[in-house]
């Protein structure tokens, strides 16, 4: 494509966090075509993260579509469109809708559906996951690697100074997509930083993960319960007015980190699903890792009261994520 595109769409129809480390592209690309047209394509559970965060023009909701979907991309007059983590029926949508720019991996048996192929493998983790997002449009359009600015879905919230008692929240589930840490020690953790550190604790979670949850609040009584009674508008309220997030490699820590809270990370140590490729992309983290066979036990909870410890006394003690993958390891 010779000419600047006047509508760009992007695909991201799988996980939360996923999204936030996604949106990145769509604030690149207004810096860089500020006069196209932004549309993005996800599902609704995701919707009110996008909707808080301004940065596209349209938004649509795949799994609300009363039309099939290479229709409704055949009438939205695409040119250009991005597959972060494609599937088989989206690409197969794009090539029937016609849409002459069509960019994704070339590692997968159908990518002759795209006709720009980026020859980058995700899993050896030699970039972060929002690099990589944004490192599409470089391969699309030319250019450096682009920053990474993650878009906040409360801007208004202010993180500078923590409240008195410093708000923690404690996210013991997870997407399934990494290792969790043991429940046992996000209860102990809970218990201590309240006794300890004074914290109020605040505990959230799916309905599914009420048992977690219970755990966590059997050891910390004082607590408050947000599990399994929110929307994720809800959940992007009670981020806003905390000052620090716990959690495993899941979605939540990333709103978390793009809500500007202090957040502490708890991951497996795989290339494929470590901190280098998924940490939060913040200043105010800190990553703690398991041992090389991804014992999640390995990890502490005397480690991780010393990272909420570290933290709240000095928030911005860790390197900003860059894409020197050596530079992330904290």
């Amino acid at each position: 494509m010779q000419h600047a595109p006047s509508h760009i769409a992007i695909f991201r129809t799988d996980r939360l966090g996923d999204m936030v480390l996604t949106l990145p592209m769509c604030l690149e690309l207004r810096r860089r075509f500020p006069g196209a047209r932004i549309t993005l394509y996800t599902r609704s559970y995701a919707a009110p993260l996008v909707e808080a965060t301004h940065v596209v023009d349209d938004l649509v909701t795949v799994d609300t579509l009363t039309v099939p979907l290479y229709r409704d991309l055949r009438s939205r007059a695409i040119d250009a469109i991005f597959f972060p983590r494609p599937t088989l029926d989206e690409a197969w949508a794009a090539v029937r809708a016609r849409i002459p720019m069509r960019i994704g991996t070339g590692y997968r048996w159908y990518s002759w559906m795209f006709t720009t192929r980026i020859g980058e493998h995700r899993s050896t983790a030699e970039h972060h996951e929002a690099e990589y997002n944004v490192r599409m449009i470089m391969h699309a359009f030319g250019g450096s690697q682009p920053t990474v600015e993650l878009a906040n879905p409360r801007p208004n919230a202010h993180h500078e100074q923590i409240h008195t008692p410093i708000r923690i929240v404690i996210h013991p589930g997870s997407g399934g997509s990494a290792h969790d840490w043991p429940v046992d020690r996000f209860a102990e953790l809970a218990a201590r930083c309240h006794n300890e550190l004074g914290a109020e604790i605040h505990v959230t979670g799916l309905a599914s993960e009420r048992a977690l949850c219970d755990t966590i609040l059997t050891a910390c009584p004082a607590a408050i319960d947000h599990c399994g009674n929110h929307d994720l508008s809800y959940l992007l309220d009670v981020l806003a007015n905390a000052d620090m997030a716990v959690a495993n490699s899941t979605g939540v820590l990333h709103v978390a980190a793009a809500c500007g809270l202090r957040v502490v990370g708890l991951y497996p140590a795989s290339p494929a699903i470590s901190q280098r490729r998924w940490g939060p992309y913040t200043t105010h983290a800190r990553v703690l890792e398991s041992t090389l066979d991804d014992d999640m036990t390995s990890i502490s909870v005397d480690a991780a009261l010393a990272a909420v410890r570290e933290l709240a006394q000095h928030p911005q003690a860790y390197p900003q994520q860059s894409s020197d993958a050596a530079s992330r390891r904290t």
